[in-house]
């Protein structure tokens, strides 16, 4: 008996890229920028509820009404002197978005997160995010980090056959 081979994939394998400018407009579409140096990667929905229980509610059961869905990007890497990471890029749009011409005004950015799937397939994440920030960090005697978080990542889900 043949065994499987392993269908578990390390978070190194997740790829995560940004585009500061829609990267599907018709004139002048954005670049979508790999994000080096990472370690963590941390992306996911929630939604909110608000609590519409009653003297009535059903074996004391407390009784939930949807509200609306969340989502957060949390992601953090090393600091590089490599300017080809785009950390560095992706610092200076969080902390000045109208003089990195944003689209909007705020530091706005179009994200894909890729990930892979059994037999070469690729899970892909697509949307709009809101970086909401970006913080380095520079202990004494370790390495040196940054951190990148967001939220309002309208996403969708596909997943694409190996060689397409």
């Amino acid at each position: 008996m043949a065994m499987d081979p392993v269908k578990k994939y390390l978070g190194r394998e997740a790829l995560v890229e940004l585009a500061f400018t829609d990267p599907n407009a018709s004139t002048e579409p954005g670049e979508w920028l790999t994000i080096g140096a990472m370690r963590g990667k941390e992306w996911g929905a929630e939604w909110q509820t608000t609590d519409a229980t009653t003297d009535d509610s059903p074996n004391l059961t407390q009784e939930n009404l949807v509200t609306y869905k969340s989502s957060e990007i949390s992601f953090d890497g090393l600091a590089t002197k490599d300017t080809t990471k785009n950390v560095d890029a992706v610092e200076d749009f969080v902390n000045d978005p109208v003089g990195n011409n944003s689209e909007t005004g705020y530091p706005h950015v179009y994200l894909r997160i890729t990930v892979p799937r059994p037999n070469g397939d690729l899970r892909t994440y697509t949307g709009t995010a809101l970086l909401t920030s970006f913080r380095n960090t520079a202990p004494h005697d370790d390495v040196a980090t940054w951190s990148l978080s967001g939220n309002s990542f309208a996403y969708t889900i596909a997943t694409e056959p190996a060689g397409t």
